[in-house]
């Protein structure tokens, strides 16, 4: 005798046990699922996930955020937090998680763009969302972040909403607008450049921008004052190469640069290359040009809140670039790297895993350069690495960096990923297999061509000499890199449109070095007064 067939549930049930099925799936967060067989077993009711999704989105049952509500979180926070106001968030009278708030404005960036731009949220959206000051028993003990490594490029998180320019935005929006609508960037599936410059404003960009932070970090490594001036000078006289064919990822380079300067406590040269862009671009472009106004902006809000603001222009940036060219675009990717460096890298390694794993979802890997999805796979690894580090797994943190596959890394990559493998060797003991790891980066950072990365790589291996009782090697370490500073005079990048000879498949890449002539004594600044003699290399030979 067959079984009875189910009677599914009338609205009558739905709306008499309705209390009961909210209770299950947002106080006891169940599944879907679990819902449907707990109402089965214990309440002889029967429905499909089909019904009780349909039912949950009438009765504004929404377990996960959605944008325009968290777009009107951020404009109430935003008042709020003008007026110095704590706050609590509610949605439909259930308190808003505070870490699946920040998970999801890590995965959705654009929804800071929307804040920016002044959109509003639709009308259930402000009816559902609403705000109250929380009673002082209530607020949330201070939670001391988890202990990580010392990682060469340290970030902080940005939360706070400060006031910034309004003008600001609308120039940066306007900026982007003027750029890909003249053609003065050019762009297909897989690349994005400055139409005069090609890729050579952009390669240049990353070399300015690496001896900047070289410079700033010789500061406490013993380095002659002489030696970092003379290091300074070279990338600021190349930065009026960089601003006459601005590259798209002009801003997004310089904002990570500046906020980066900033984390290592080196402020004064980060507020020195801010002042220098607005500088450069009011003289180039006359004050009334929109990425004049856009750096005048910026340099208008108060040291302490410039970080946040950094922020939010990082995340424009990425939305922008996602509108205009997807959200696979490489273009898109290298400025969601940049925003994640900024913004992401020191949250908790689980919301980085998240947003990277999102991230990663929207890659094609037929489009995106195999370096750029080396990198973002490498930031994956290193939140993995991270977070066992964290609860002490020490074999796991090894494993997450020792199985990626190196041969998508560009040879920065890899010298930094070395450097944190020999760092787990040290902690776990094996100083010999660290010291192979150490010497390893310094290999690898003398296969990009950048005395810059090489200065990197061979003071972390002085460090490690230090570290592992070895005071010779660690002195002769520390000679190689003060000859390598007093050389710091010249610039160097790779230029993949504008090197004059063939290449050899089988021979080493070539890279454009610029010298710059300084005068050491003069008390004034005058990039015009510096002559630039070009020549080409081979990798190999770039770095003496």
């Amino acid at each position: 005798m067959s079984a009875p067939a189910k009677q599914y549930a009338t609205s009558q049930d739905w709306d008499r046990l309705q209390s009961v099925i909210m209770r299950l799936y947002l106080d006891e967060d169940k599944t879907l699922e679990e819902v449907k067989l707990d109402m089965e077993r214990d309440h002889e009711f029967f429905a499909t996930i089909s019904m009780y999704k349909k039912k949950f989105t009438a009765w504004g049952a929404f377990k996960n955020l959605r944008l325009d509500e968290v777009l009107q979180v951020l404009r109430l926070k935003k008042d709020r937090d003008a007026a110095q106001k704590a706050s609590q968030f509610f949605i439909r009278d259930r308190e808003v998680d505070h870490n699946s708030l920040q998970v999801y404005l890590s995965r959705n960036p654009s929804v800071f763009a929307r804040l920016e731009a002044g959109d509003t949220p639709n009308p259930e959206a402000v009816r559902d969302v609403t705000c109250r000051t929380p009673r002082p028993s209530s607020t949330l003990p201070y939670r001391q972040p988890s202990p990580s490594p010392k990682c060469p490029s340290p970030t902080v998180q940005c939360n706070r909403l400060s006031p910034v320019p309004e003008d600001m935005f609308r120039a940066l929006h306007i900026y982007l607008d003027q750029c890909f609508d003249s053609g003065l960037w050019s762009w297909s599936d897989s690349h994005c450049w400055n139409t005069r410059g090609r890729y050579g404003p952009s390669g240049l960009l990353s070399s300015v921008l690496d001896r900047c932070i070289t410079a700033a970090l010789a500061v406490s490594r013993q380095v002659e004052p002489v030696a970092i001036r003379r290091a300074l000078d070279v990338p600021f006289a190349m930065l009026i190469r960089v601003f006459r064919n601005p590259p798209p990822i002009l801003i997004p380079k310089l904002i990570s640069a500046a906020a980066h300067l900033n984390r290592i406590g080196r402020g004064e040269i980060g507020g020195l290359l801010l002042q220098f862009s607005r500088d450069l671009t009011v003289a180039i472009f006359g004050q009334d040009h929109p990425l004049a106004r856009f750096w005048k902006g910026l340099i208008s809000i108060p040291h302490l809140e410039r970080q946040d603001a950094m922020g939010r222009i990082l995340t424009l940036c990425v939305s922008e670039f996602d509108t205009r060219l997807g959200p696979a675009h490489p273009l898109t990717t290298e400025a969601y790297l940049k925003y994640f460096d900024t913004v992401e890298r020191e949250k908790d390694p689980r919301v980085q895993l998240q947003s990277l794993e999102h991230q990663l979802s929207k890659i094609d890997v037929h489009r995106i350069g195999g370096s750029l999805l080396g990198l973002l796979k490498l930031e994956h690894a290193l939140a993995n690495c991270k977070l066992n580090l964290e609860q002490r797994r020490l074999d796991k943190a090894e494993e997450a960096l020792s199985h990626l596959d190196a041969s998508f890394l560009a040879a920065r990559d890899e010298s930094f990923r070395c450097v944190w493998l020999g760092y787990i060797k040290c902690i776990k003991g094996d100083l010999r297999a660290a010291e192979r790891f150490y010497k390893n980066s310094v290999l690898a950072a003398k296969q990009t061509g950048s005395r810059d990365c090489v200065l990197e790589a061979l003071y972390q291996l002085e460090t490690f000499f230090l570290h592992a009782g070895k005071p010779l090697e660690a002195e002769q370490v520390r000679a190689e890199r003060f000859r390598l500073h007093r050389k710091l005079d010249s610039l160097i990048w790779t230029d993949r449109e504008d090197i004059p000879s063939s290449r050899d498949r089988n021979s080493d890449p070539m890279v454009m070095i610029v010298h710059i002539a300084s005068d050491e004594s003069g008390a004034a600044w005058q990039p015009s007064a510096f002559a630039e003699v070009t020549e080409y290399a081979r990798v190999s030979g770039s770095v003496p």
